[in-house]
């Protein structure tokens, strides 16, 4: 027992460090950086760089696959029908919250994208999802409508600054596979063919792969292939605490390029689906810490991002990405329901059974009870 003490106590140590080290380098860079500030920059060292962190890396995933055999628990999914409807619909709501004052402020799904006259439409179509989202009108559709929206993001904003915001079709997809359970609007019985309902654990596993995918991405995009930009910020604001307490050769450029090899690792573990609830801890920090030092602009921008990790905290890592796809693949291509979906009270009743005579007053009351329990359920 002491030495799985010791062993959570070191690891807590590894994670708070791995914090510490990148919530400063953590904001959206590009959110932050004049332009005409930056200036070219190439790595002096990039091999000697990028072997110290793949080794870094390669323990960590060893120390994190071998926690989870330990203590199970720090990812394993929890499914709670009453708790896991309305962390849904709220997520729904500050989802919506988000893309509405993004369209407002003029931007589209975050400050990497401003408007230059080509995105009033795209802005107009963002702010009718996001209240969409918030009152719970047709969630389904309007997630439909995300996807599309992010898709044409590409081509009217570039395929760079839209994939940075690969969280939005991992929030649409979790959405049209969950719909809004409660605080809604008006209840949705679109694509009921398709029988899109399927467990909350199917859905957990987009939300966290994509959200995985996108720190990746962002890791590389912000920080390591582009340094200038992290540079550029770091000029501005001095956070290189490393060099403050004498460490010499840790240079502003070993800092920006180590801030996106941390981001590329806790990435990897939200894809692999390795110490969720811990590497999900570990990003709220990051999230929460910024807009103390950059204002209320990085707290709205990061309110989606916060949603989603606490998502993490409370239901874990869903099921493996081949269930999840198998799943989601059996929905599209058949009628069947996929693995893991409850049949419908009234599918169960009704099925295999003799036509019911609906002119038949007891009958008739019957089933209607029977579909009020199946919607329920639902």
């Amino acid at each position: 027992m002491k030495l799985l003490k010791i062993r959570r106590l070191v690891w807590m140590f590894v994670l708070a460090t791995l914090s510490y080290n990148i919530s400063s380098a953590h904001a959206h860079l590009k959110w932050f950086v004049d332009g005409s500030k930056q200036h070219s920059h190439i790595y002096e060292n990039v091999t000697s760089y990028s072997l110290a962190w793949i080794g870094i890396a390669l323990i960590l995933i060893l120390a994190a696959i071998l926690i989870d055999k330990i203590f199970p628990k720090i990812s394993a999914s929890w499914e709670s029908n009453k708790i896991e409807k309305y962390a849904t619909s709220i997520l729904g709501v500050f989802l919506g919250t988000s893309l509405l004052i993004s369209a407002l402020n003029g931007t589209l799904f975050s400050m990497n994208i401003k408007n230059d006259g080509a995105l009033n439409l795209a802005l107009m179509l963002e702010g009718f999802i996001g209240i969409s989202l918030i009152v719970g009108l047709a969630v389904r559709q309007a997630s439909l409508l995300l996807i599309a929206l992010w898709i044409t993001a590409t081509q009217l904003a570039g395929l760079i600054v839209t994939l940075e915001n690969l969280w939005i079709p991992g929030a649409a997809l979790f959405f049209i596979l969950r719909g809004r359970p409660v605080m809604r609007y008006s209840r949705e019985d679109v694509f009921s063919a398709l029988n899109t309902k399927i467990r909350q654990a199917h859905a957990m596993t987009f939300l966290r792969m994509f959200i995985g995918a996108n720190l990746i991405f962002l890791g590389f995009s912000e920080k390591i292939m582009v340094p200038e930009l992290g540079l550029a910020f770091l000029q501005d604001h001095h956070w290189n605490f490393m060099a403050k307490l004498g460490v010499a050769w840790f240079t502003d450029e070993v800092f920006v390029f180590s801030a996106g090899a941390v981001e590329i690792i806790l990435g990897l573990f939200l894809l692999a689906g390795y110490v969720v609830r811990l590497t999900a801890v570990a990003l709220a920090v990051l999230f929460l810490i910024p807009p103390f030092f950059m204002g209320a602009e990085e707290m709205i921008g990061h309110i989606p991002h916060i949603s989603i990790v606490v998502m993490l905290i409370l239901f874990g890592r869903g099921h493996t990405a081949g269930v999840a796809f198998s799943g989601l693949a059996d929905m599209l291509t058949s009628n069947k329901r996929p693995k893991g979906l409850e049949e419908p009270v009234v599918d169960m009743l009704i099925r295999d059974k003799p036509p019911m005579d609906m002119g038949d007053p007891v009958t008739a009351i019957s089933v209607n009870r029977v579909k009020r329990i199946s919607q329920k359920q639902v």
